[in-house]
């Protein structure tokens, strides 16, 4: 099979199997911007774990994992434990989401916050920080796809070609069936994932020569590479690293728009109580990860660009029929994280922005134009991102979860804590955001590490300002309102 040929089959895949499944979308749909946005509230529990599941596992999550194994080494095994976190906030917070969301007819985080602590200034505020974060995840989803058709045509088909083709696929699926759309090709890209993290892992296993030559080697080159990094030198930092890549992570990702959006389009309260065993149980793909990245330090100990790490090993070792396939599925990782990432900037854009600021009175059929129109602008918008800042480094999509993630704590408040206030919620989250870019941008600390700082931040002024500014009746009584309706639910 010639290289050409790859490229062809994996094109034709990504082109042919969601189109098709775009039209079953555009024929079931009713022309509604909640259908658009949250699938009428109708989400089935098999939609809803694939599309979680798809959106969950990116592109950082399948390559960069590996490549931080490559690195890291044992201290990423928090990949599992993040993902128990993950499915443990579904339940207890998502869950919650899900029930207000439906309660309320909530489309966008924002619709939230605006209910809740209503306040202007900090819908304006969630808005902008789901935007600035959101952006260069998506960004690097693309990149990371298009480097891999790049890195299997050896060339022949430019990585900006590639994202162009990938882009324009994904604008025609997601623009003729909105969620309902994503949430199918989901499914198909879901599976793949998996079964690309799993045999990636196993392939370059076996042509290193097998675990126990892989620990062997590792352990003859030196002990920590098969203990908790750090751990002789330097354990409080080990520590640190453990617990902010545990947390921010899932909190990251559970603060997404993706995530939230996807919530509020669940039919059934049931669904969120079997989702956490199964996102527990789907972490054995990680497998494949741990794998690939302890194969690589024996196949490449000198790999300069570790986001290129599985490209790379599978170009060398791999046979064109395990190239095509496993490339197909490490393309799905890319384009199921960037079309929800995408599909939300349209609700974030369409919802917070035109409609609550640009065109108030704007009817259901304008609103969907307006949704349609801006899957198509902020596609542009990035891919003009990926032409000029091409890049998958690790620590991008770090700092953009730990940038979502600051969202955590107003939630909570709002959720749980009667005393919580806008002005608190706005303070804390401008100190915590400002707290995370200073010691990313200027000080140079791993994103992870600002993550978790930024967060502790926003707490000590979100509960601080809250305890002494003037209690805001309103918010108290709806935060009171929103817990009596979700105990008496049933």
């Amino acid at each position: 099979m010639s290289e050409l040929t790859i490229i062809i089959t994996i094109i034709f895949i990504f082109s042919f199997v969601p189109l098709i499944l775009a039209e079953i979308s555009r024929v079931k749909s009713m022309p509604s911007i909640e259908d658009f946005f949250v699938c009428n509230r109708s989400l089935s529990t098999f939609l809803y774990f694939f599309t979680i599941y798809s959106t969950w596992y990116s592109a950082f999550a399948v390559m960069g994992s590996s490549a931080h194994f490559y690195l890291n080494g044992p201290v990423y095994m928090t990949t599992f434990a993040w993902n128990a976190l993950f499915a443990i906030c579904l339940f207890f917070i998502g869950r919650r989401i899900w029930f207000y969301g439906k309660q309320h007819k909530y489309m966008t985080p924002s619709d939230f916050f605006q209910d809740i602590y209503r306040s202007k200034p900090l819908t304006l505020l969630v808005t902008i920080i789901l935007f600035v974060f959101t952006l260069p995840y998506v960004q690097i989803q693309f990149s990371g796809a298009a480097y891999l058709i790049d890195i299997a045509s050896h060339g022949k088909i430019p990585w900006e070609i590639a994202g162009f083709i990938f882009y324009t696929i994904m604008v025609v699926y997601l623009w003729a069936g909105g969620l309902h759309a994503v949430a199918l090709t989901d499914v198909f890209f879901g599976t793949l994932v998996f079964l690309t993290m799993l045999g990636t892992g196993f392939l370059l296993t076996r042509e290193a020569g097998g675990i126990h030559q892989i620990f062997h080697e590792l352990i003859s080159d030196d002990v920590k590479n098969v203990t908790i990094s750090g751990a002789e030198k330097d354990s409080y930092n080990t520590v640190l690293l453990w617990l902010s890549m545990f947390f921010v992570t899932p909190l990251g990702a559970l603060m997404s728009p993706p995530i939230w959006i996807r919530n509020y389009a669940v039919k059934k309260e049931e669904t969120f109580h079997v989702i956490p065993l199964l996102i527990t149980l789907v972490a054995i793909g990680y497998i494949g990860c741990f794998l690939a990245g302890n194969a690589g330090k024996v196949l490449d100990p000198n790999l300069t660009d570790s986001n290129n790490l599985i490209p790379s090993l599978l170009v060398k070792y791999g046979s064109q029929i395990s190239i095509t396939l496993l490339f197909c599925g490490f393309a799905a990782a890319s384009l199921s994280t960037a079309n929800s990432q995408i599909h939300a900037l349209s609700a974030i854009y369409t919802v917070d922005i035109h409609k609550r600021y640009i065109n108030q009175e704007a009817k259901d059929s304008t609103l969907l134009k307006a949704a349609k129109w801006s899957v198509l602008f902020f596609s542009v918008i990035i891919y003009l991102f990926m032409v000029f800042n091409p890049s998958i480094i690790i620590n991008t999509g770090l700092l953009a979860l730990s940038g979502t993630a600051q969202l955590i704590v107003p939630v909570l408040g709002a959720l749980f804590w009667k005393h919580s206030t806008a002005a608190g919620a706005f303070t804390g989250l401008i100190c915590g955001v400002a707290t995370l870019l200073l010691l990313y941008l200027i000080i140079h600390i791993e994103a992870s590490y600002c993550g978790i700082i930024g967060i502790v931040i926003n707490a000590i002024f979100f509960f601080t300002i809250s305890l002494t500014t003037k209690s805001e009746p309103k918010i108290r009584a709806r935060i009171i309102e929103y817990k009596t309706e979700f105990e008496n639910r049933n």
